[in-house]
């Protein structure tokens, strides 16, 4: 129930009460003495339980209240924890995509220096055995040169 509801009921029984309880005095045949005697008797007692019903009304909003305060703290302190973790693991993966990030720079790079220096060294011995082949060839054009 919410509040207003509460409050209403709380209203109705009251009134319900003391309308039944007069119903019942004023339909009961007795003398006008005992009869004021008997309306003052069952409006005390009418004030009686809206005293009561008001203070368990209040008892149970307070222990509501707790309750409900006790749950939201608890709700907030799980959610925070929960936050916490996904942001710690969101740093977590951010740290390390930028480490595989530099890590892979450094491997392209390591590789196309490595590639840079083998085809240096490949083109170096290409050139040099073009050269051999040259100075062979030269040789075998005076050697037939001489032959002939």
């Amino acid at each position: 129930m919410s509040k207003m509801d509460t409050k209403d009921f709380m209203l109705g029984a009251v009134i319900g009460g003391v309308i039944g309880a007069a119903a019942a005095v004023l339909m009961a045949p007795k003398s006008g003495r005992e009869l004021r005697s008997d309306i003052t008797e069952r409006a005390g007692e009418a004030k009686e339980r809206t005293v009561e019903l008001t203070e368990t009304a209040k008892g149970k909003g307070a222990e509501y209240y707790d309750v409900a305060k006790e749950k939201s703290e608890e709700l907030t302190s799980a959610a925070k924890q929960q936050w916490d973790r996904v942001a710690d693991k969101a740093t977590g993966v951010s740290e390390k995509a930028n480490e595989m990030g530099e890590e892979l720079a450094n491997d392209v790079k390591e590789i196309m220096e490595t590639e840079k220096s083998e085809g240096k060294k490949l083109a170096q011995q290409v050139v040099k055995e073009i050269e051999e082949t040259k100075e062979r060839l030269k040789e075998d054009v005076e050697k037939l040169k001489e032959d002939k």
